[in-house]
């Protein structure tokens, strides 16, 4: 993409370069961020090692390298981080803890909501690399703290769930700890978002824990900073493979082309399908390239380890915010959207769905979901519609699922069934989220005479109005389990 705008705010110290290369100067200032950034997170998870470092080092590094990043990305618009975040901590140091929470939360993500309307006035439709992207991390970062933090600070905490007590931070942290949080250098171009205590964690050495022996062994195993060589090689290996796809391939697929009526007019329903498969399929490059590149860094860093498995082999899937193969593979539309963003997923489980009557929480996850990502139409397009199959999907799979299960082979067939619709469904829903404006996302629809939606309605009334009682009757496997 060409950057349509004058309004970036970066260093432009790498033009010449970019003007070689024939990539925008924003991008080609993103991209040397990273690389220096990888460069800096070996050394300091080497070097700078809690075992060989203070914590108070570590942060102070984390916080100076960031900001350094930051200010030449982004220039001065670092002051859009600075001030909500000193506005959370204030807001968490001097309000009562029972509403603080609350009040970041409305805060930030209004904060971010303006900065995302303002960027649609003075780049509207364009790809310029602006301070919205980290504003949206930092907007995560700030919100579950201060829920963390809520929930630390309660005198009863016995109606917090498992998760809410593992999280709950007991005190408000000091700024170094606070900013070094926000501003780590290996996180604050891309993410992914990772939570106060699992940083503080990394930061302190303290998740680093030796693997449980295994059964008929005593010999203890030294618990020492393990190497992420071998995944870092793996994810940068990952990401190289989808960039150079981003940049050979995808441009001969743009989705644009899919609200031409020269296209329309040429093209059957089943070419128009084949292309939006292809085109949106090819489309998720990008976001492989960003999240699997930047969990890369962050894992060269240290950050990123999990602990080990039953067999004693490392895992580095903290903040994994993608898990590729699942997704591809996915058999449901539940599976494709827990795969897809994880970390984002957790966030709004932690900070809205879990916070929210049972009733409207699933309907409050998209919309909060919708506005952090910007109030581009095609966004909520894609949210709501997403909310209605999702509704469609629960019924088929509750009602009709059982019935195919009584055997190996219809079991397989209804995984094909469920792996096809679920590829077709997940890039008609998604491009919406790339085209961006209203009336070509409409037309985008139309031109696949809205099937997905007409179908997911049609699935939900005869569910829930025409036969409700279909939902209460047992399936065949059910019933034979219960004789």
């Amino acid at each position: 993409m060409v950057m349509k705008s004058n309004f970036y705010a970066g260093s432009r110290l790498f033009t010449p370069i970019s003007d070689v290369v024939g990539l925008p100067i924003d991008k080609m200032n993103f991209l040397v961020c990273q690389i220096a950034a990888l460069g800096l997170a070996i050394p300091f998870r080497t070097y700078l090692s809690p075992s060989k470092t203070s914590p108070k080092i570590r942060h102070c590094v984390e916080l100076v390298t960031g900001l350094l990043l930051a200010g030449f990305c982004f220039g001065y618009q670092v002051l859009h981080l600075i001030v909500p975040s000193s506005a959370s901590y204030a807001i968490m140091k001097f309000v009562n803890c029972r509403i603080s929470h609350k009040v970041v939360f409305v805060v930030v993500l209004g904060y971010l909501s303006v900065a995302h309307i303002y960027r649609q006035i003075y780049d509207y439709g364009g790809y310029t690399l602006d301070i919205t992207g980290p504003l949206m991390i930092m907007t995560q970062k700030l919100t579950s703290m201060a829920f963390s933090l809520s929930d630390g600070m309660l005198d009863d905490n016995t109606k917090l769930t498992e998760d809410q007590r593992n999280q709950a931070i007991r005190k408000l942290p000091g700024l170094l700890e606070f900013f070094s949080f926000l501003f780590c250098f290996h996180g604050i171009m891309c993410g992914p978002l990772c939570f106060y205590r699992d940083y503080i964690a990394f930061i302190e050495g303290t998740n680093y824990t030796p693997p449980k022996p295994k059964n008929g062994n005593d010999v203890k195993i030294q618990a020492e900073p393990p190497s992420p060589k071998g995944p870092v090689i793996e994810k940068l290996t990952i990401a190289a493979v989808c960039g150079l796809l981003m940049m050979f391939v995808v441009p001969y697929f743009p989705p644009e082309r899919l609200t031409t009526r020269e296209y329309l007019e040429e093209t059957t329903f089943l070419q128009r399908s084949i292309f939006l498969l292809i085109c949106g399929t090819l489309a998720r490059c990008q976001y492989y390239f960003a999240w699997v590149s930047s969990d890369a860094l962050n894992n060269a860093a240290g950050l990123g380890f999990s602990g080990y498995d039953e067999e004693g082999k490392e895992k580095w899937d903290l903040i994994n915010n993608v898990d590729i193969y699942r997704l591809e593979m996915a058999t449901s539309l539940k599976v494709n959207i827990d795969c897809w963003n994880k970390m984002t997923l957790i966030w709004l489980r932690r900070v809205v769905y879990d916070r929210s009557p049972r009733a409207y929480s699933t309907l409050t996850v998209f919309a909060v979901s919708a506005i952090w990502h910007g109030f581009y139409p095609g966004y909520y397009l894609t949210f709501g519609s997403a909310a209605l199959c999702t509704v469609a999907a629960r019924l088929v799979r509750r009602n009709v699922r059982g019935y195919f299960q009584s055997s190996p082979s219809l079991a397989f067939f209804y995984d094909c069934v469920t792996f096809m619709f679920t590829r077709i469904v997940n890039v008609y829903l998604a491009v919406p989220f790339l085209i961006l404006e209203l009336v070509p996302c409409l037309q985008l629809f139309w031109a696949f005479y809205a099937w997905v939606h007409f179908g997911s309605l049609g699935i939900i009334i005869f569910f829930m109005l025409i036969w409700p009682k279909f939902t209460k009757r047992k399936s065949p496997k059910l019933e034979e389990k219960t004789q």
